[in-house]
């Protein structure tokens, strides 16, 4: 039996105190301009690392496996949370989302990562976009702007989450809401090494 599966860091915690009041305030805005959103739980909230997709339930020990190699190499690491957009755009949305740092390590991890399941004949489908982390708030059935709904909350810093590790998700229809199960975790245990300055790197546009 297939799963459908992707690689990502949990940004449940502290985002579910940091960013609960806005979080209400947004959804208040989106009932007064009548815009109909299905939102994500808190303890949903995640950041895709990497998409794996549909794949038979017999090769999740190799992809954990490969996480577990992989996680061996890379120390835990902070993230900020900042802004707020809107894909395919502010115009046109159909999904909210909160922008994730695009920190230098984070790529690198990804990237490892990447290589290793494809040494492994584990990555089905390279992504080809740019990797423009964030986290998906909420998704609309139909495309609408959400341009003055969000505008509050651009550019607002909602603090940062400490990824310790990383989980195999599996991605699960209930009705019709999409439920994120756990599959498997791995801890970051790699050696902290004294980070080189270096340009803010910039956040999802």
């Amino acid at each position: 039996m297939k799963k459908r599966l992707f690689f990502a860091l949990n940004a449940t915690d502290p985002l579910e105190t940091t960013f609960l009041p806005a979080f209400k305030k947004l959804k208040i805005n989106a009932d007064q301009r009548d815009v109909t959103v299905k939102w994500v739980p808190l303890d949903n909230f995640h950041a895709t690392i990497t998409f794996i997709g549909p794949m038979e339930e017999e090769l999740i020990p190799g992809l954990t496996a490969a996480l577990e190699t992989v996680c061996k190499n890379f120390a835990p690491f902070d993230l900020k949370i900042e802004d707020m957009g809107a894909f395919s755009n502010e115009h046109d949305a159909r999904v909210i989302w909160l922008g994730v740092q695009n920190k230098k390590y984070l790529g690198q991890f990804k990237n490892a990562l990447e290589q290793e399941l494809a040494d492994k004949s584990l990555l089905p489908q390279p992504e080809q976009r740019d990797y423009k982390p964030h986290i998906t708030i909420g998704r609309l059935r139909n495309p609408k702007s959400v341009k003055d709904m969000i505008s509050p909350f651009k550019r607002k810093s909602f603090g940062k989450i400490h990824v310790s590790e990383i989980v195999l998700y599996e991605s699960e229809l209930q009705g019709v809401f999409t439920v994120y199960k756990p599959v498997a975790r791995c801890a970051l245990t790699g050696v902290v090494q004294e980070e080189i300055a270096e340009p803010e790197p910039g956040l999802i546009a």
